[in-house]
């Protein structure tokens, strides 16, 4: 009987666990497209709010992101492939980003599928109804991604500086259509572009 009892909580811990571990797998494996709004703020180590940055986003497999971020300051951020470019319309300038190893940055993780990845990130721990993911990777800065319910919620990770980058979703709408034209490098004639 204890035996029987024995297997028995083993494999419902199993099961639990295991769904936990599967989240961030089964989330970005199933997404060919997402949109979006995001929050991001940062603080200091002291938990002090240093800035607040908001806008929306959209995204598609494969390693296609713009990052629109509209509040305090308009600025864009476009990956189209092997393409990344920073746009700042106050600066009315447009920079090409030199070729990245993106897997010493946090796109690592949103750009490749799970099942490309080396290390897929592990369930960490729970807090405040969200479930943590853990994902590390040797090149880059360790990275939490928050799930609620198997929709993800947030995006943690600290910079070098010591400083605490998070950013929360809302709205997220999973893959929706997107036109063409999205990705694609679409400024005004006055603006400074810079490669």
């Amino acid at each position: 009987m204890k035996i029987k009892l024995f297997i028995l909580i083993a494999a419902l811990w199993t099961n639990i666990t295991l769904g936990k571990n599967n989240q961030f797998y089964e989330f970005f494996s199933l997404i060919k497209s997402l949109k979006g709004n995001f929050l991001q703020t940062v603080y200091n180590k002291e938990f002090a709010l240093i800035s607040s940055t908001s806008g929306n986003f959209v995204f598609q497999h494969q390693k296609k992101l713009r990052w629109h971020t509209t509040t305090p300051n308009e600025q864009i951020l476009l990956l189209n492939n092997s393409e990344l470019w920073q746009i700042d319309t106050e600066l009315e300038q447009a920079v090409l980003q030199e070729n990245k190893d993106f897997s010493k940055t946090p796109l690592y993780w949103l750009i490749n599928k799970p099942s490309s990845m080396n290390h897929i990130p592990k369930f960490s721990h729970s807090e405040s109804g969200i479930d943590w993911y853990l994902a590390i990777n040797t090149h880059s800065q360790p990275v939490e991604f928050g799930f609620i319910d198997g929709l993800l919620y947030a995006i943690s990770l600290d910079n070098k500086l010591g400083q605490i980058i998070t950013i929360t979703f809302d709205q997220l709408i999973i893959n929706p259509i997107i036109t063409p034209g999205t990705f694609k490098l679409n400024i005004n004639p006055n603006f400074d572009i810079i490669k």
